[in-house]
């Protein structure tokens, strides 16, 4: 009989179910598990919109704040779009687009959803009065590197999902943490 290690196994059954990879990358999604102690990453769920060797870069997508955008924005006195909390790590402000087409000055994350980093553009966007089932304004931003989010990973404090718009833009937030665990 072989034997395999555990890294065996692992890669064996990452292979064999590519939706259940406990690899992060861009357009994946972490989502914290019940062993994160961390209050201000518990019950949260982060669309990775960056990963390479330098790092990883998230936004947390289940926690909108009470906050017009017209705080960061105040030319923008029309506005009626509100700030979700990216994170408590890098200061910031990012926006996640739901688009059929890439506008400019925005980075695909995964099929129909794009980041943007642009000030002028995230102006654009809410000055235009994109809805907010296709665009979203985040203040914050998470951010880890390569081997401390596998450490986390591997110590079971983050489970790796795939993600899709319907989740990166759910109208539901406040239970997309339990919904997806359920899973």
């Amino acid at each position: 009989m072989m034997r395999l290690s555990r890294r065996e196994c692992l890669a064996f059954t990452a292979a064999a179910f590519p939706a259940f990879s406990q690899e992060p990358a861009a357009g994946k999604l972490l989502v914290a598990t019940r062993q994160s102690r961390d209050p201000d990453f518990a019950q949260s769920v982060i669309l990775l919109i960056h990963y390479s060797r330098q790092g990883a870069i998230g936004l947390m997508i289940n926690r909108p704040w009470d906050v017009p955008v017209t705080r960061l924005f105040p030319e923008l006195t029309q506005s009626k779009a509100k700030l979700w909390q990216g994170g408590p790590i890098a200061l910031g402000v990012r926006g996640l687009l739901r688009s059929p087409s890439k506008p400019e000055q925005a980075d695909p994350v995964l099929a129909g959803v794009y980041a943007i980093s642009s000030v002028k553009t995230l102006e654009g966007m809410l000055a235009a009065n994109t809805p907010s089932d296709a665009f979203r304004v985040y203040g914050g931003s998470t951010g880890w590197s390569v081997e401390q989010l596998k450490s986390e990973i591997s110590r079971g404090l983050w489970r790796v999902v795939p993600a899709d718009a319907r989740a990166v833009f759910d109208p539901h937030p406040a239970t997309l943490w339990s919904r997806l665990n359920a899973r």
